[in-house]
């Protein structure tokens, strides 16, 4: 049975901490396809090099080569403006007119994060390039205004006026692009604007939490993840909503207030670079044409999503199992409106989900004491038939129907637990709400505890001893001992070196984790421990 058990707690932990990885590297909209071929036509890719005459023999070639080869510097004498709001300082470059440099003042995780950084040339938010007197924009001078962030070019053949207007107390603002017709003749505008590049991937393993979505109006969502990101694609769709470019707690959202042609995806100095793909109709001479586009750029945190457009809040993404990650995120925000505190709302958290899945627990409980109880006549039974294995597989199979057993009764009910232990994973590990949360010694919930630091890397250990792992090791144990008190069952020397093993493996599995899922575990652990010392007590 010990082994049936290991067997099972082993795959779960595995389930738990690969499946963020393998999550990394395949796309999560291969689901939605399953699931609704009509959007699998709809967001076919239309891929091509923008404003060439390729041929199509020749289009899979150039494809491999799209990552734009663009000057990794500004001109010496290029002109950087910073303008500074309640939540952001923005960095304006005169060279393109665009913004360079994005910093976000979290005051709720009380720091400052700088999302976006260098974003010149091509990446730099809000630049435009395409044809005809537009092409090469994002290499020209704008005209700074010194007073407001408004940037401008004149040409003979065109003018440009660039707009951001900040919203108080929000993570957002408008940005409004005009654009001047100046000759006589009417004139085909086409090109691209930029609206997200260069997020900031400083976190432990954040890479692998970096993701464009493509939003659909039907409600929809296409996600990019792992080298697609970094794919040249051109996406010719006029029911595209927003987008936007994410890492582990920020995004950067656009949503524009315009008909657009589509999108466009590609990498800008070996970094993720996604805009919109504008075909107007005709600028008639002297006619000025109006392009505003809406943005978030904030932590993916619900209420302040809500504030700009309560569809944003589709950018949270905790894998398949969104849906319940999104119901424990709420749960846990409610016990944090009346603890004030995310470390005592883990733990409350904790106890209501072993109180939800109870029923389960009780029951794989009873099961794993049965098939205790039979460990003597099973092992008897092997000693008797160890030359005969089909007698011995059928004489214990007419044991435990004799007794009316299910061998597997133990697993299954852990099995069933595991989408919510999955789910309350991501939900501990993606939530932005634990970032640089205390409690007790922990600075950061989702960071390890950091106990006792060390000052220096230390093989395994790291820089810092953690505690909360090495108590949850402590509390394993106890479980344990619970466990063979209660039940009354002798161990063989191969169960008695699984059940010492077992601890240490869990702990240095959970060693390197975020502190509020080590909580989490340990608070879990030691209300199950509870739970079959008192249920067994009751039943003796």
């Amino acid at each position: 049975m010990e082994k049936k058990v290991l067997l099972a707690v082993v795959l779960s932990i595995g389930v738990i901490l690969i499946y963020p990885i393998i999550l990394a590297k395949i796309s999560p909209d291969l689901a939605i396809h399953a699931q609704r071929p009509q959007v699998v036509q709809k967001q076919e890719v239309i891929e091509k090099i923008p404003f060439t005459s390729a041929s199509k023999t020749d289009k899979e070639t150039q494809l491999t080569q799209a990552n734009a080869v663009e000057p990794a510097v500004l001109p010496s004498d290029a002109v950087t403006e910073s303008f500074f709001t309640d939540k952001y300082v923005f960095d304006i470059v005169d060279t393109g007119g665009s913004i360079s440099r994005i910093l976000i003042k979290d005051s709720k995780r009380k720091s400052d994060i700088t999302l976006v950084s260098k974003a010149i040339n091509s990446a730099g938010i809000l630049s435009v390039d395409g044809k005809w007197a537009m092409s090469g924009l994002y290499s020209q001078p704008f005209v700074i205004h010194n007073d407001k962030p408004v940037c401008s070019l004149e040409n003979k053949d065109l003018k440009i006026e660039k707009h951001v207007s900040f919203l108080k107390d929000k993570y957002g603002f408008n940005a409004v692009i005009k654009i001047t017709n100046k000759t006589t003749e009417s004139r085909d505008l086409s090109f691209d604007i930029t609206t997200c590049s260069n997020i900031s991937k400083k976190e432990i393993m954040e890479d692998r939490y970096v993701e464009i979505d493509i939003h659909y109006k039907d409600g929809s969502i296409k996600r990019l993840t792992g080298n697609k990101l970094l794919a040249y694609n051109r996406l010719y769709k006029n029911d595209i909503d927003w987008v936007s470019l994410k890492n582990k707690y920020y995004a950067i959202i656009a949503k524009p207030d315009f008909d657009i042609k589509g999108v466009f995806t590609k990498a800008v100095s070996g970094e993720p670079t996604l805009g919109f793909i504008v075909e107007d109709s005709k600028a008639l001479p002297g006619e000025t044409k109006t392009y505003k586009i809406n943005f978030y750029i904030g932590p993916m945190e619900i209420k302040e999503l809500e504030k700009i457009d309560p569809g944003f809040t589709k950018a949270l993404n905790f894998g398949f199992l969104t849906s319940i990650s999104m119901i424990l995120l709420s749960i846990l925000q409610f016990f944090y409106s009346l603890l004030h505190n995310y470390g005592l709302s883990i733990l409350l958290l904790t106890i209501c989900i072993n109180l939800f899945l109870y029923p389960l627990t009780f029951k794989s409980l009873k099961s794993m004491q049965k098939l205790q109880e039979l460990q003597p006549h099973i092992e008897k039974i092997r000693q008797e038939n160890k030359d005969n294995p089909h007698k011995l597989n059928k004489e214990i199979m007419e044991l435990y129907r004799r007794y009316n057993v299910n061998p597997m009764g133990g697993c299954l009910p852990m099995i069933l637990q595991m989408p919510v232990f999955i789910a309350l994973y991501n939900t501990l590990s993606r939530s932005v709400e634990l970032k640089n949360a205390s409690f007790l010694w922990i600075r950061d919930l989702s960071m390890p505890d950091a106990f006792f630091p060390l000052g220096s890397n230390i093989p395994l250990l790291g820089n810092a001893i953690n505690l909360l792992p090495i108590l949850m090791i402590g509390a394993m144990i106890l479980q344990q001992k619970i466990s063979q008190s209660t039940t009354g069952a002798s161990q063989s020397e191969q169960q008695k070196l699984i059940a010492n093993i077992m601890p240490v493996m869990f702990g240095f599995i959970f060693y390197s984790l975020p502190s509020g899922l080590v909580l989490y575990w340990l608070t879990s652990t030691l209300v199950t421990s509870a739970m079959q010392f008192f249920m067994f007590k009751k039943t003796a």
